[in-house]
């Protein structure tokens, strides 16, 4: 089944990634055109100003607290099925947030980009995410674009599943794109469903930037200023604080002091509000009642005796990804992973191929997309599942199992042993543990653990004893275990593979290998991505994953 793309209208935003270069050079032109604020000027109508912040990062406590001091509130769009993960807020954070008076608002479940996934996925997306939000205390009214990105379908869509407003990205005027934009969003705004709000703040702002937004549009008519953060954290420009997307603890303290003295000044007309509390103030007696939330239930668990995969032999590619449609890559680690298009495959035209070097640590794989309605496995809690894949190989290789619970939260469950390496055609077949309770969909992928090349093709998955009758020894299986670093998960995998004594994730290849000759394959690299998803030693079974799905610009 083809995944349909939503294209009922232009998509709208200006995802900031995506001309970065571009931005950085008019960065470095502007940046001595904006030393201090624009002087000030006859001020005719009122601002208020919109701290929102996306995605929920752990580091935004820090900005909270600043608020606080200030006596602040915000908007935190939140991603939910990332919320307690590593690195993200808390159920407990966002709770002291919301009491505090700061407004949580819903950024879908997995941050997908609404624009490059089938209708019945963006709606999940969306309204599961504010379900989830009711079921955890909040009244969610306000939602914010992955990506910034949205059309007219996508907008209905958030109106429909009961948000009153949804915010975009880079169409109101800042130094660094978007010259001729409005200064401000007007009061009330001219699309609820499209808030024009600047660029996101990141590292190349200033304090002038800063300033420069709030007094550019005091001193031309006013308006709503909704400012936007990801991290708040320091240094800017390292793997742990990238610089497209932070703001360091310093200069947000220095902002919102300043802010706090701009808004106490009267003449200024300057307040500085929640996205839902503008709302309120813009639409008085005509503000709704709220709007319950509803989920799109899980697709329906796949019959025995049917692959419960799509795209199964690879042969479809999902133009928004490059990736086989309805397939993902994931890894961790330090290494290097480059994904290629293989012709032929084992069956069909296509094959997918994964070269690794650099090794270290961690894995690589191509996994069924780790999504809501469309291309992952709904299975049946308890239940156990055989799966497979064909591969040929010149460096070992391992399953790495996670699942989904009803939240729409991924977590890691369990690896296989290892399977060896192979120069012609071998099937990995591995039994899974019974489904954890609670758990409504599973992924899976052959991971390659060690430097070499790995070509899979045709995957599968079906209930325990339900699927083709086997073409070579039992497959491996975990028996009632959550890991496979067990006595019952080190019995020899089939097609050729072996398992070292050592046994399970923990362990590694060790001494010489003598791989076998790549296979002779016609190669099309498309991706030097890999969206990172842990597993193996790495995590503990039932360890919650963040996993934001992947786009043509490589951003995740």
């Amino acid at each position: 089944m083809n995944t349909t793309q939503l294209h009922a209208a232009p998509t709208r935003g200006r995802p900031p990634l995506l001309a970065a270069a571009a931005l950085l050079v008019l960065a470095l032109v502007g940046s001595a055109l904006v030393a201090a604020p624009p002087a000030q000027a006859a001020i005719t109508g009122p601002t208020v100003v919109s701290l929102s912040f996306d995605d929920g990062d752990a580091d935004q406590a820090t900005a909270q607290q600043a608020m606080a001091a200030k006596g602040m509130v915000g908007t935190f769009y939140v991603t939910t099925g990332f919320t307690g993960a590593s690195g993200y807020l808390t159920r407990q954070q966002l709770t002291s947030f919301a009491a505090a008076g700061n407004e949580v608002g819903g950024h879908t479940v997995t941050h997908a980009d609404l624009t490059q996934v089938a209708s019945s996925e963006a709606q999940a997306q969306i309204c599961n995410g504010r379900k989830v939000l009711q079921d955890w205390g909040f009244t969610p009214t306000s939602f914010a674009y992955p990506f910034s990105t949205a059309n007219a379908a996508v907008e209905a869509q958030a109106a429909g599943c009961g948000y009153t407003t949804s915010r975009g990205l880079g169409d109101t005027r800042t130094r660094f794109s978007c010259g001729s934009c409005v200064r401000a969003e007007t009061l009330p705004p001219a699309d609820p469903q499209y808030l024009r709000a600047p660029d996101q703040v990141d590292s190349r702002w200033t304090l002038a930037d800063l300033q420069g937004t709030v007094t550019g549009a005091a001193n031309n008519g006013g308006g709503w200023v909704i400012l936007t953060f990801h991290r708040v954290c320091a240094p800017t420009g390292t793997a742990s604080c990238p610089a497209d997307r932070s703001i360091t603890p310093t200069l947000f303290s220095q902002f919102t002091t300043w802010l706090d003295t701009y808004r106490k000044t009267t003449a200024n007309k300057t307040t500085v509000k929640t996205v839902d509390q503008v709302v309120r103030q813009y639409k008085g007696a005509s503000y709704p009642a709220y709007s319950p939330a509803s989920s799109v239930p899980p697709k329906p668990v796949a019959a025995a005796g049917t692959n419960a995969l799509l795209n199964d032999s690879l042969e479809t590619t999902d133009a928004a990804t490059t990736f086989p449609q309805c397939f993902q890559p994931g890894g961790w680690g330090t290494n290097t992973a480059v994904w290629s298009s293989a012709t032929p495959g084992r069956t069909g035209a296509k094959a997918e191929q994964l070269a690794l070097s650099g090794y270290s640590s961690g894995d690589a794989k191509l996994l069924p997309t780790l999504d809501l309605q469309t291309c992952a496995p709904s299975v049946a809690p308890g239940a156990t599942y055989d799966l497979s894949t064909w591969y040929t190989s010149t460096g070992t290789s391992q399953y790495a199992l996670y699942y989904r619970d009803g939240s729409g939260a991924w977590f890691y469950w369990t690896s296989s042993p290892w399977f060896a390496t192979s120069s012609t055609w071998a099937q990995a077949r591995f039994t899974t543990p019974p489904v954890p309770a609670g758990a409504t969909a599973m992924t899976f992928g052959l991971a390659l653990i060690a430097n070499g090349t790995l070509v899979t093709d045709d995957y599968a998955l079906y209930r325990a004893g339900s699927g083709p009758a086997a073409s070579a020894a039992p497959a491996t299986t975990s028996g009632s275990s959550t890991t496979a670093d067990s006595p019952s998960a080190r019995q020899a995998p089939s097609s050729g593979a072996s398992t070292p004594a050592a046994g399970g994730p923990s362990a590694r290849p060790g001494g010489p290998q003598q791989p076998p000759a790549p296979p002779g394959l016609t190669r099309r690299e498309h991706s030097k991505a890999k969206p990172y998803l842990p597993g193996g030693e790495a995590l503990r079974p039932g360890t919650q994953v963040a996993v934001p799905p992947l786009r043509t610009d490589g951003v995740g």
